[in-house]
């Protein structure tokens, strides 16, 4: 009799069961989709959060930052830096008017990375007027003695200056001045954005004086 009513009752308890599990079913999926939409918002949110951070810059900004922290670095470097002292002043700043990958590296330069922009050597050259007068130079070589590794223009230095490499909300920079045989720096300032705009915070690595 009990056997004869469970196979002949459709919308008894084993159209119930059936219910009950297409209902579970039906709550595993919308779960899932619950569980999947957190999942995308979570690495959507995490993919987003590098450009959201203060260390992110439009474009505009990046070249604004550029030419301020090539100012900066020349300034250091000729004021500060110079191997002589602060109250030093040279007769005349050589600066190369094109960015060196290799600026930093006493065995190896000539690899150009373009060159400055006329609102670069307007900011580099109002860095230093006070310190000396300014020129931009095609070449180091020609501005060198060769033979006794002098400068051509007697007590004058020659800036070379890399790319500026953005390391979150600071930059590296490498850079190199050259006054003759015994006179030289190459050195990778760390620059950092503070109330009064880009300045030089330390070094970077190994650097070489001569």
């Amino acid at each position: 009799m009990v056997e004869a009513l469970g196979r002949s009752d459709p919308a008894g308890e084993g159209a119930q069961l059936r219910s009950i599990q297409m209902s579970g079913r039906a709550r595993t999926r919308s779960g899932t989709r619950v569980v999947l939409s957190v999942v995308a918002a979570t690495l959507i949110g995490f993919l987003l959060l590098p450009a959201c951070g203060s260390g992110s810059l439009t474009e505009a900004e990046r070249v604004s930052a550029e030419i301020e922290i090539h100012a900066a670095v020349t300034r250091q470097l000729v004021e500060f830096d110079n191997t002589f002292g602060p109250h030093h002043r040279f007769t005349e700043v050589l600066i190369v008017d094109h960015l060196d990958v290799d600026a930093a590296d006493s065995l190896r330069q000539g690899r150009s990375a373009g060159p400055f922009s006329e609102d670069q050597r307007s900011a580099i050259a109002a860095a230093i007027a006070h310190l000396a007068p300014v020129r931009f130079i095609t070449s180091q070589r020609q501005f060198i003695q060769q033979d006794v590794l002098a400068p051509v223009i007697p007590g004058s230095v020659i800036i070379t200056l890399g790319p500026v490499e953005f390391d979150g909300d600071e930059a590296t920079v490498g850079a190199n001045l050259w006054c003759g045989g015994v006179c030289g720096l190459w050195i990778t300032y760390r620059i950092g954005e503070g109330p009064d705009g880009w300045t030089v915070i330390g070094t970077e690595g190994d650097w070489v004086i001569s």
